[in-house]
């Protein structure tokens, strides 16, 4: 009677020593206003800047006109970039939450990429400024880039 006390006392303290410790508080009312389809309309800047890289891959500017799907339900999305000039057209997959904090979090994807085995992603404070509009904010070495974005469709089921 003893030893199984103890064992199960021991597997108690496994099982609490395993679980995850790093989980993040979301805000779940945020995450649902962006589900859905959106335009990033314009890239504005605190100060004049001439080329500023979006997720360490994108000029800014080839960002404009892109089309955004956010589904909030397992926190996945793409956007589309038009191309044109320097510009590449292409889709790209991320994942996304947003934090009570709100700041929304964001980690590109790349073919065959496994959401949880990507580590590192691009934070913004995320501004919610009506049903049909919000904005993402970023400071990059001193100055403030913020994203435009305007609703084009709803994410909800029908």
């Amino acid at each position: 009677m003893k030893k199984i006390m103890i064992l199960g006392i021991l597997s108690i303290f496994m099982l609490y020593s395993c679980s995850s410790s790093n989980s993040v508080a979301l805000d779940r009312p945020s995450q649902r206003d962006v589900r859905g389809t959106w335009r990033l309309d314009r890239v504005s800047y605190s100060e004049n800047m001439v080329k500023v890289k979006a997720f360490d891959e994108y000029d800014a500017q080839c960002l404009k006109n892109s089309v955004w799907y956010f589904i909030a339900n397992n926190n996945r999305g793409n956007f589309t970039l038009q191309g044109g000039n320097t510009c590449p057209a292409l889709t790209q997959n991320f994942t996304w939450y947003i934090d009570k904090q709100n700041m929304l979090v964001l980690k590109l994807l790349n073919e065959g990429d496994k959401a949880r085995k990507v580590t590192t992603g691009t934070t913004y404070l995320y501004d919610n400024i009506s049903e049909e509009e919000f904005n993402l904010s970023q400071v990059i070495s001193g100055v403030t880039i913020t994203f435009h974005f305007s609703k084009l469709a709803s994410g909800k089921l029908k």
